[in-house]
């Protein structure tokens, strides 16, 4: 039970901390002692004592008893395990506040508007606006099903007003801040380096990255073919097919091939699985070695707001991307986008981008093109510069080796790449 829900901690002096997530948030005790055996002894007393506390604030919430009519309704049925299981906490999220605050309540048709507006403002001092206002949609879609023909009339969030989106999203991160990153991530070995340069050349989210297995990447193809974690949940998932970097195949290849078996960073993908926490902690300690601030604290937000963090990362490929001039369509493939206006929210343009553009218009007056001006070097990414023939000779000896061309193609096409030297 205590590997199952709880975790240890070590901190600093020594002294274990037990964790346990139970009923959607973490209780974390200090054990006193430096000695694991009895550290996981307090670890195990207090998965019981929280459990058991669940159970009975469970059993005394009237308003889960509710749960079963949206359970029977056919929008229950079509919907995929995960995504019914993420409704029934946010429905007992709002149950076991109900009963703490709100004891003589045992039906949701005794919920008023005040209560969900004091509800809404215990929630949104925590949250940001676009959580509440899905907290919001989700809440007034149970309480329909919940009220039964009733639903219209008496749902008390059905005239609740969305909160304003403040447009704040994570930046992406410069070259400049992504080379401090990999020099970083060396002081905890190859595989840490190695995880943020698949970030950097798949796009990829952090867990995909982390769960990277051999069965998903073909080197043979120079392909990676994966299920995204975060739309797996969904019946309707599809998986994405990633072309491989010439840096991030190099890497690759440096295992030996009788090794490639399971995932492909073993010990990261371990530490994700069972103690997430604890690679959040290494990715935090990288940041703060590259000097990258990875959050800012907003007017009106009780906690700092996440600006720089690992999945900036992705944010990065996607404008390197589009501002190298592949098509947004192409870019949305790739990271597994379902819509291109999703991948216009992680395009940031460069400064060279937007400046290639004005550039592009014509001059009114003599119908030539306008002269373009010296660039300035901003804080925004370039495009990356062009290949080097050297690094194309690398390139189609490696395509030679595999087979994908034939002697005497290399042969015509070397020549013509020494030729454009």
């Amino acid at each position: 039970m205590a590997r199952r829900r709880g975790s240890l901690q070590q901190e600093k002096n020594g002294i274990w901390t037990a964790r346990v997530r139970v009923g959607g948030r973490t209780v974390c005790r200090s054990t006193g002692t430096t000695l694991r055996s009895e550290a996981e002894a307090s670890l195990a007393r207090l998965v019981v004592m929280a459990e058991c506390a669940r159970r009975e604030t469970l059993e005394r919430s009237a308003l889960l008893k509710a749960w079963p009519r949206y359970e029977a309704s056919s929008a229950a049925a079509s919907l995929a395990p995960a995504s019914r299981k993420a409704k029934y906490r946010v429905w007992l999220h709002f149950s076991v506040w109900m009963h703490e605050t709100h004891p003589n309540v045992h039906e949701p048709r005794q919920v008023t508007r005040t209560m969900v507006e004091e509800y809404m403002a215990f929630f949104q001092g925590m949250h940001s606006p676009v959580t509440c206002n899905l907290r919001i949609c989700c809440l007034r879609e149970l309480f329909r099903f919940m009220l039964g023909g009733d639903g219209a009339a008496a749902n008390p969030w059905a005239d609740v007003r969305l909160r304003a989106r403040d447009g704040y999203t994570r930046r992406e991160l410069s070259l400049d801040e992504v080379r401090r990153l990999l020099a970083a991530s060396e002081e905890y070995g190859r595989e840490w380096r190695m995880l943020f340069l698949i970030a950097v050349y798949t796009g990829m989210r952090l867990g995909d990255c982390c769960c990277l297995t051999w069965e998903a990447v073909d080197l043979s193809s120079l392909m990676i073919q994966i299920v995204p974690r975060k739309t797996r949940r969904y019946l309707s998932a599809r998986p994405v097919a990633i072309p491989l970097h010439a840096e991030l195949v190099g890497m690759l290849e440096e295992t030996p091939t009788e090794s490639r078996r399971g995932f492909v960073i073993d010990s990261i993908a371990q530490d994700f699985t069972r103690r997430r926490w604890a690679v959040s902690r290494k990715l935090g300690n990288i940041f703060a070695k590259a000097g990258i601030e990875t959050g800012v604290l907003l007017e009106g937000r009780a906690r700092r707001t996440p600006s720089a963090t690992f999945h900036s990362l992705r944010h990065t490929f996607v404008s390197i991307a589009v501002n190298a001039g592949v098509p947004l369509a192409v870019v949305q493939s790739i990271v597994g986008h379902t819509s291109t206006a999703m991948t216009r929210h992680y395009y940031h343009p460069s400064e060279v981008a937007l400046r290639q553009a004005v550039d592009a218009i014509p001059s009114i007056e003599s119908g030539a093109a306008n002269r373009p001006l010296p660039q300035k070097s901003g804080t925004r990414l370039a495009a990356p510069a062009p290949r080097t023939f050297c690094s194309r000779l690398k390139e189609l000896g490696k395509a030679r080796d595999r087979g994908l061309i034939s002697a005497d193609e290399f042969l015509s096409i070397r020549q013509k790449i020494l030729a454009e030297a």
